[in-house]
């Protein structure tokens, strides 16, 4: 069958398709609308063209997800090869015909001829496309559930960076109350947002907020009353604190319910029972990892898999020069996710902790030594995950030898 290629350039309201055969003879060249209708109806008339051709289409997007989503998913169930194109790579391609002009139907046919292009440009090292491939239904929902709670987790605390700033600004005796995450405290100021209103509390009124228990109160009473603040700007700080406290308990319920979701998946999830039973690894860091990796199958060894990660590092020698250098490119929501385990892991395997404590000694940085410790951890969870079975502790593999 004749070998067909196209180009789909993405955007937020239109994409441009351009399909062509080996000679360049162009099939189709048409810019559609970003509506679910218009993909399926797309759909179609590809494979009218595939028909009329006798060939099979594949295509090269630019970019996965984001403006491409849900095209991208539409062409993967309906049989049709795609291939994603970082913008870098897009780029660099289109220089190579020295015209600096661009608009989106030239980056749809240059995707196109990339893609013609890909047996000569690829070997086993050298990838140039990724090849887009059905997702299973859990793995897509834990990567949309958590990237949404890491979205909330982000917005609670960057309000609670503003509300702390608020209260050292007015009354910053009020934070040896509690924590700035602590339920306690923000419920307290949702009812109490007015510093003027303190030296007026009773412990009855104390005793009525929830989570302020009968011991707590009268301590509690004791400092509220002996506050001195600036009352100048109350009324302005007060609404203030307000809005941020009410906001913050908000998403705080709204990340303790995707937990629960998340949780519920999990359970359905082999793979992330596996990444659970790690020391230190719970629901939302196991659920984020594997939503993000979309199944170890994609992986050939696990050095593939910590360069997608972001926690390895890559030659870059010229010469007599010899170095290394970070994973440019990489899924930064792994890397995050992969550092925070290796967090977690120090305080739960001492195995982790000695090999934190021995780069450190060499004179690692902190944020260094724990990209290190987490490399060490991609090969345990590459070989957890490809034959399935759950994390041992070394002590206990001793024992039971």
């Amino acid at each position: 069958m004749k070998r067909l290629v196209g180009g789909i350039d993405v955007g937020s309201e239109y994409h441009h398709i351009f399909i062509m055969d080996e000679e360049e003879k162009i099939l189709y060249d048409q810019k559609i609308k970003h509506r679910v209708s218009e993909f399926y109806k797309a759909v179609e008339e590809f494979k009218g063209v595939e028909e009329r051709e006798g060939g099979i289409i594949s295509f090269a997007i630019e970019g996965k997800n984001g403006y491409g989503s849900p095209f991208d998913r539409i062409l993967v169930e309906n049989g049709f090869t795609l291939y994603n194109v970082d913008n870098l790579k897009l780029k660099q391609f289109r220089n190579v015909f020295g015209a600096e002009w661009r608009n989106d139907q030239r980056d749809a046919r240059m995707l196109a001829k990339l893609l013609k292009l890909r047996e000569h440009l690829e070997g086993e090292k050298e990838k140039a496309f990724l090849l887009i491939e059905k997702t299973i239904g859990l793995t897509e929902e834990l990567k949309i559930l958590s990237r949404h709670q890491q979205t909330l987790i982000d917005e609670k605390v960057r309000l609670q960076n503003r509300l702390r700033k608020r209260l050292l600004g007015i009354c910053p005796e009020i934070l040896e109350l509690g924590d700035i995450d602590s339920k306690k405290l923000l419920r307290f100021l949702v009812k109490y947002p007015d510093i003027r209103e303190y030296k007026k509390l009773t412990l009855k009124a104390l005793l009525k907020i929830e989570t302020i228990g009968k011991k707590q109160a009268p301590v509690m009473l004791e400092g509220l009353r002996t506050i001195k603040s600036a009352e100048e700007l109350a009324d302005v700080y007060a609404k203030i604190i307000l809005s941020h406290s009410r906001r913050i308990l908000e998403l705080q319920e709204e990340i303790e319910e995707i937990d629960k979701q998340l949780e519920g998946i999990g359970e359905k999830s082999t793979e992330v029972k596996r990444l659970k039973s790690i020391p230190g690894v719970g629901v939302k860091l196991s659920s984020r990892l594997i939503g993000e990796l979309g199944g170890i199958k994609r992986f050939k060894n696990e050095s593939k898999l910590a360069v997608y990660c972001g926690v390895a590092c890559i030659d870059d020698d010229s010469g007599k020069k010899k170095s290394s250098k970070e994973v440019y490119k990489a899924n930064k929501i792994c890397k995050a996710t992969m550092i925070e385990i290796a967090s977690c892991t120090i305080r739960y395997i001492p195995e982790s902790m000695r090999y934190y404590v021995k780069k450190r000694a060499e004179g690692k940085e902190h944020n260094h030594a724990l990209r290190c410790l987490a490399r060490q951890l991609i090969k345990v969870i590459f070989k957890m995950l490809k034959e399935d079975r759950n994390y041992i502790l070394k002590e206990e593999m001793e024992k039971a030898a």
